[in-house]
């Protein structure tokens, strides 16, 4: 009778072994889909947003909204891929550029425009939205590329200048005095 009884509780000890080993596949598994559920959503709202902005003409509706919505998708992507170095400033980067090419739209429009001439003055905007969407999936397929982030990043920086320039217009402010990083 003891010899049974060490045998069902080694038996036992056995199947609750296989079934923790089992289980925690399992939750590994629903973890690693839960992970991959995140990231797919947050490029997906990013590419959204960049997608509401392709055609859009700022001088027919606001452009603030679509503006707000490029950043908060932005910076919960940026908050994501934390290891990606230089993620945040190129998205920054290119949020600002979006916004000096409707500022540039909006400026340019008049009312008496024909559909060629608007076109043309959208142009750059929704150039931008394109490159800008072709670039994250760039990214999202292939994954972290810090040469390619900081050469994107310097270049869109660069037309925001241009475009400042051209038109005389101050730089925007990118940074707050009033705010400095936390120790």
């Amino acid at each position: 009778m003891d010899i049974a009884a060490l045998i069902i509780s080694g038996l036992a000890a056995v199947i609750a072994g296989i079934g923790t080993i089992l289980a925690n596949r399992r939750s590994s598994e629903a973890l690693r889909e839960s992970r991959k559920a995140v990231t797919t959503a947050l490029w997906s709202a990013v590419q959204e947003s960049v997608q509401r902005l392709v055609g859009f003409d700022p001088s027919a509706e606001p452009v603030g909204e679509r503006l707000a919505n490029l950043r908060i998708t932005m910076i919960d992507l940026a908050d994501e891929y934390t290891a990606w170095d230089g993620l945040d400033r190129w998205l920054e980067a290119e949020r600002l550029l979006g916004a000096t090419l409707g500022r540039q739209v909006l400026e340019s429009a008049g009312r008496d425009d024909s559909v060629d001439e608007r076109l043309d003055k959208l142009a750059p905007l929704s150039a931008w939205a394109e490159a800008l969407s072709q670039n994250l999936r760039l990214f999202r397929s292939k994954g972290y590329d810090g040469d390619a982030l900081a050469k994107l990043r310097t270049h869109a920086e660069s037309l925001v200048r241009q475009t400042h320039e051209r038109h005389g217009w101050q730089m925007p402010s990118v940074s707050n005095p009033n705010l400095a990083p936390l120790d």
